[in-house]
């Protein structure tokens, strides 16, 4: 038997199980930023700090995605507000805290994609209190409350985790050892997220609930068109600027769903929040098909 070859389906039955068990997995969700947290650890573990560093392409790709997706905010716009929301919100998402960990466990570089991570996280705790009352969110709540809120969020999620490996680090350096976690342990634990994120997705869609099918099968559509033009948008630019092509494609289409999921259901119209549960769901078909593809090649 081609234990490989299973091994490339096993996202497919991790995504199946999430959608059929639903029921069972999504009260469970909350732990899902315990156990991306984890994954960033083991990634930037491996990393020497000076590799985790800003770099002009981050601002590059930044200013490129805002403005793709106020581009087409503006223009969906005209048909519905919230829809067009919806899709704003999944350019102004930034990249995953487990884009680094994903990179590295698909022979990409995980410095770059780890950096982009830091660099958008700390740019949204700007941008969102801004951008949220233009685009109809966020009214009556203060600059910095909503900063400060979205900032304990971030630590949670990213400079925790990133602390504790360089901490961790340190110390085996003074022993004279080097941590070295197998990259097997950050695969598994990718694949457990798959049962957790799409339940969450899958819990939501059925919460809604029937009225204005229409609007919600919109909202979750504009998710594919973010996601399909943020991967790939990765992979078309990353020869031209001169990035790795795993890292450029990973840092631009893999997002932290979580956080801006939280904006949507806190300040914004319910209508946008499942464009980002569809994201959740793309992104994770994409994940599947680049990881199988990975380990198959």
């Amino acid at each position: 038997m081609d234990l490989s070859r299973l091994k490339g389906y096993a996202p497919l039955c991790f995504i199946t199980a999430g959608v059929l068990l639903w029921r069972v997995t999504s009260p469970y969700a909350a732990i899902l930023p315990w156990i991306i947290a984890s994954m960033l650890f083991f990634a930037v573990v491996n990393m020497r700090p000076r590799n985790i560093r800003p770099r002009p392409q981050h601002l590059l790709l930044l200013l490129l995605q805002l403005s793709i997706g106020a581009g087409l905010y503006l223009l969906l716009s005209l048909w519905n507000r919230d829809i067009a929301c919806s899709l704003f919100m999944c350019f102004l998402a930034p990249a995953a805290t487990a884009a680094g960990a994903m990179t590295s466990l698909m022979g990409g570089d995980v410095g770059f994609a780890t950096g982009y991570t830091i660099v958008t996280h700390a740019v949204i705790c700007i941008l969102a209190p801004l951008l949220l009352p233009l685009i109809g969110g966020g009214e009556g709540v203060p600059f910095w409350t909503l900063s400060s809120q979205i900032a304990l969020l971030v630590a949670r999620m990213v400079v925790l985790p990133i602390l504790l490996a360089w901490t961790v680090r340190l110390v085996m350096h003074r022993f004279g050892r080097e941590p070295r976690p197998h990259r097997r342990l950050t695969y598994w634990l990718w694949l457990s997220t798959l049962i957790f994120i799409l339940g969450r997705a899958v819990h939501f869609v059925y919460e809604e609930g029937a009225e204005s099918i229409l609007l919600l099968l919109a909202s979750f559509g504009v998710g594919l068109i973010a996601c399909f033009i943020q991967f790939n948008l990765g992979r078309v630019l990353a020869p031209r600027i001169g990035i790795e092509e795993t890292a450029c494609r990973q840092a631009m289409g893999q997002k932290n769903t979580a956080l801006v999921l939280w904006l949507c259901i806190s300040f914004l119209h319910p209508l946008a929040a499942p464009g980002i549960a569809g994201y959740i769901a793309w992104q994770n078909f994409f994940l599947t098909y680049y990881m199988r593809k990975t380990h198959t090649d």
